[in-house]
This record gives C-alpha cells, sequence and structure tokens, in this order.
C-alpha cells in the first residue's frame, strides 16, 4: 500500500480539532509527529490540504474533499480490522442482553457459553424493545435474546434459535369451576395482559392467542400492554383477568397455589433467538449449542 493508513487518521483529527496541537494531544503523540505526517502527506498525494498562509487555521477545498472521502475509509479499515481479531472467536467479554421475560433462555445460554469457552466473561442486562435493535446495531451490546419476529424484516442483522417458548394462558384457580369449566362470566369481566413486544410477521404468538380465544368464545373487558411476562403473572394472581406466560418459566411456589393455565388449549410453540451484528459471534454460539 503506498499510503500510509496512520497519515489519514491524523489528518482527519486535525480537521475535527481545528488544529495540529489538539490532534497531537488527541493521537499521543508530538506536534511535530503531526505536522511531519501532514507535509508527507501533501507531498506524496501532490496537493495542499492545510493553508498555512493565514493566521486562522483553515482547510483547503482539496483537504475538505479529502477528510469526506477518509472519515468512511478509516470507519470500513476498524470495522475489518476488529471482525479480523475476532475470526477465531476470542471474545473476552459477551453483552447479552435479553427484552423482558426472556431472562430464562439468557441465563442457559450463559451457562452453554461459559461451560465451553474458559475465560470468556459475560455482562447480562435487560433491554427495552423499543430501544434494543438501535442500540445493538451502534453496537452497545452484542447480542439479544427475544423473538425472531421482531427482526424478521431488518437487514444487517443475524438469528440464531437457541431455544422454544410454549405458550399457555394463565388466569386465577376462582376462574375454573370444581369440574375444570371455565366461569366465563368471571372472565368477560377482566382484562387480558399481553407484554410489550411487536411481532412482524403471521406467526405473532399474541394475535395467535387472540383467535384461540374467540374461537372458544371466551371474551374479555380489554386488553392491557405490560412490560413482562411476570408482570402478567402478579396481575393474574390478584384474581385479575389472564395472562399469557411461558411454561419454560417456572411459577414461584406460592403463586402456582393460586393461579392455573387454561385448559384445554393449544400449544403455541414459539422459536426464541439470538439476535447479533457481529458474524464472528456465529461461531460461538453454534460451538456451544452443539454440545447442548
Amino acid at each position: 500500500m503506498k499510503y500510509s493508513l496512520l497519515a489519514y487518521k491524523y489528518f482527519i483529527d486535525v480537521v475535527e480539532t481545528q488544529g495540529f496541537t489538539p490532534a497531537a494531544k488527541r493521537n499521543f503523540v508530538s506536534q511535530t509527529a503531526i505536522s511531519n505526517a501532514i507535509k508527507n502527506l501533501e507531498e506524496d498525494l501532490g496537493v495542499q490540504l492545510i493553508d498555512r498562509s493565514t493566521s486562522h487555521f483553515k482547510v483547503t477545498l482539496a483537504g475538505i474533499n479529502l477528510y469526506h472521502c477518509a472519515v468512511p475509509v478509516l470507519k470500513k479499515y476498524y470495522e475489518f480490522n476488529e471482525k479480523i481479531s475476532q475470526l477465531n472467536d476470542s471474545f473476552q467479554t459477551l453483552r447479552i442482553h435479553y427484552l423482558h421475560g426472556f431472562d430464562y433462555w439468557a441465563v442457559s445460554l450463559a451457562r452453554l457459553l461459559t461451560k465451553n469457552n474458559s475465560g470468556l466473561q459475560l455482562q447480562l442486562d435487560t433491554e427495552n424493545f423499543a430501544t434494543s435493535i438501535p442500540k445493538l446495531d451502534a453496537e452497545d451490546y452484542d447480542v439479544l435474546i427475544g423473538f425472531s419476529t421482531a427482526v424478521s424484516k431488518i437487514k444487517n442483522i443475524h438469528v440464531k434459535k437457541i431455544g422454544t417458548a410454549n405458550f399457555g394462558i394463565l388466569l386465577s384457580k376462582k376462574a375454573v369451576n370444581q369440574d375444570g369449566r371455565l366461569k366465563r362470566n368471571v372472565i368477560k369481566k377482566q382484562p387480558l395482559f399481553l407484554q410489550k413486544w411487536t411481532a412482524t410477521d403471521k406467526n405473532d404468538v399474541q394475535t395467535k392467542i387472540k383467535k384461540i380465544l374467540a374461537k372458544k368464545n371466551i371474551c374479555y373487558e380489554q386488553i392491557i400492554y405490560l412490560d413482562s411476562f411476570d408482570a402478567a403473572l402478579s396481575n393474574v394472581v390478584l384474581d385479575y383477568g389472564m395472562g399469557i406466560y411461558p411454561e419454560e418459566l417456572p411459577l414461584p411456589e406460592t403463586y402456582a397455589k393460586c393461579v392455573t393455565y387454561l385448559p384445554n388449549l393449544p400449544k403455541l410453540k414459539y422459536d426464541v433467538v439470538a439476535i447479533y451484528k457481529n458474524p464472528a459471534i456465529c461461531n460461538l454460539l453454534d460451538h456451544c449449542l452443539s454440545k447442548k
């Protein structure tokens, strides 16, 4: 390669900081090193980039054009360098975020990762659906645990299945007779609790549940959207409405005594996935899931 990318890096910093001295401070080098690099770059390119005839810092037209060309090139180079450094899956820390209510699958995946990757550090945290993909795209974290339908139409995002959620509808045991029949007059005066996540295809579990309830002629007063499955469970415990709840999530012993699943409900299976942007994560996930 004829030109050193470091010289372009110095030039970009000179333009952005409006001077040789602040650019030197940004790069922890001397002002002379910055000045010589820019001078050599000008000689190599055969154009003047910085107008030194004025006491005020001024970039020439050629310099402005070079700046706008160089910025995306350097950005791509850093992205390329990051991908290369991770070809051997040498992640030191993997930041896993999960949508509210997906802690069961996040913890299960975390256990597999640590079991099969000694030295790998994990950071787990919850994430709101509305900001989850923009933050993933901005690389604020590495992996999102949620449903594939949430990202089925988003480009440059990868998805790997890590489990299955089997949904049921929870309701208070007081809403069911001793013979197992539903007290419809009680239910129709109460709400249905659903979660604040959006699906983008015809496999939306929430739509399926509403259709199933309609076919079973089960009415409800209104739909109330909450942040998590646990929130729906808590409302049902208070003898207030119905809520969808994954059967994989164990019911707290205290709650299990006063809630039950709607009887004779068709199984509603839904894929739980790891959503990620960096393709190098695929090998890491494949390795641990193959040992599952």
